[in-house]
This record gives C-alpha cells, structure tokens and sequence, in this order.
C-alpha cells in the first residue's frame, strides 16, 4: 500500500512525466516568424518597407496579409481585404517576404496595422504584426492650401526691403500633389503676368529644398528652375529664401529674398 509519506513523491514524479509527455508532443517543424522592423513610422506619400524572416522545415505554402484601420480591417486593401503572396527561398528551409506600402495622406495620424499570417505547405502556421505610423509630409502641407504671398523681404540689404509688389497681393499660389502648379492672377495683375507656363515643383525629400520649374510661353526652350531653402514649413506659413545673383546691376551673386505665404482664405 502507498503511504501518506511518499504520495509527494510519487505526486513529484507524475509532474515531471506529464512535463516530458508535453515537450515531447511539440512539433519541432512549426515555422517561426521574425519581422524586422515590425513598427515603423513615416511621412505621408513616402514608401516605408518591412521584411518578414520566415523558417519554415515543411516548406512555405504562402502568407496572407490583411489591413486594419483603427483596429477594423480595411475592406479596400488588396483583393477583398487580403493580398496573399508566395515567400521567396534563401535556402535551408529559410524564406523572405518584402513588403512595401506608399504611406496615405488620409491615414495621418490614425493607427494602421498589417497581419502577417504564414502557412506552410504541412498546414501549421505562425503570424506577426506590423503597426504603421503615419505622420503629414511638407508635400502634403504644400498640396492641401492655396497659398497667398505675404511678403518678399530682401534681406541681405541693410536696412532690409520689402520687395513684394502690391500688384501680387491678390495672387494665389496653388502647388498640386501630382507636382504641377499655377498661379491664379488677381485683378490688378502685374506687368509679366501669363507670360510663364508653369511646370513642376518638388521638395526633397529632407523638406529643406524648394524647386519650381517653369518656361517662356513665348519660347517654350527658355526654361528657369528657382531653387529656394525651406525656412519654414507648417499648416500655417511657408517661409522659402532664394538667392539670386545680382552681379548685372552691380550687386553680390547670392543676394537673399525670404518669401512668406500663409494659407489662402
């Protein structure tokens, strides 16, 4: 008969024998998962990447990959609300997935996750997330206002002048996603108004350049690029310094004007 005093030890025994019994039941060959990075933060309209590290001993079958909006899965990604892509082998049972996605103007500030869920070809599966921080772009304070100049001032003159002419106090400067632009003329137009055709712009991708690119109606091979550097960029003014050369009219080759415009009304 078991004795009162030895059941710890029998108990003692059984634990460790339903602990091996356990362990012994795991499958080695499940696939194991690592996203690097797996929480990334970007700009809007800018592309940002992740790359999903995958070992998989049976083989890789696929990964499925759905997208949440605040926590609600976005219907309006891939096909159906799901892209399902093939892995590529490294080798080894090893496999890769690189995923990019072009961050969205309207996904500022909202929380965006994408699953990751892999199968391989034995049916056993693992999954990892990817949250996405989206933040506004210059870009996308450019393209989002109407822009009214404020001022011109030349400021490497002593004292510094205002160059902006009242001629322009009615323009409205309008700098569009797809990088064209135009200027909507007032009333009480200026001399040379219309006689530009207005191309591109572009800001680079550090926010600290400003490019526009326009040419002669008259002479459509007479192209000027004006080239500023961003002072100020924010929902509610735009500051750009451009230096001009001078030397014509006796004057220095990088004489500085700081244009401002605010929002338009």
């Amino acid at each position: 008969m078991l004795s009162f005093k030895s059941f710890p030890i029998v108990l003692f025994a059984l634990i460790i024998g339903l602990a091996g019994c356990k362990k012994d039941n795991v499958d080695t060959s499940a696939p194991v998962l690592r996203l690097t990075p797996d929480n990334v933060l970007g700009k809007s309209g800018r592309v940002v990447e992740a790359t999903l590290y995958i070992t998989a001993p049976n083989t890789a079958k696929d990964v499925v990959i759905y997208k949440t909006i605040n926590l609600q899965k976005d219907p309006a990604y891939g096909n159906g609300g799901t892209v399902t892509a093939v892995p590529t082998s490294t080798g080894n049972g090893q496999y890769e997935y690189h995923f990019t996605y072009q961050l969205k103007d309207a996904e500022v500030d909202k929380l965006v996750g994408f699953n990751f869920r892999f199968t391989d070809a034995k049916g056993l599966a693992a999954e990892k997330d990817l949250t996405v921080n989206t933040t506004t772009s210059g870009q996308q304070i450019i393209y989002s206002r109407r822009w009214k100049l404020t001022s011109r001032l030349w400021t490497s003159v002593s004292p510094v002048v205002e160059d902006k002419k009242p001629c322009e106090d009615d323009n409205i400067f309008v700098w569009n996603a797809d990088s064209t632009y135009n200027v909507q003329f007032g009333g009480s137009a200026c001399t040379y108004d219309g006689f530009n055709v207005f191309d591109k712009w572009k800001l680079s991708d550090d926010e600290k350049t400003f490019t526009q690119i326009y040419h002669s109606v008259f002479d459509p091979a007479n192209i000027t690029t004006e080239t500023y550097t961003v002072k100020t960029l924010n929902r509610d003014k735009m500051v750009l310094v451009q230096l001009i050369d001078l030397t014509i009219f006796g004057l220095s080759d990088k004489e500085a004007f700081e244009s401002t415009y605010v929002p338009a009304p």
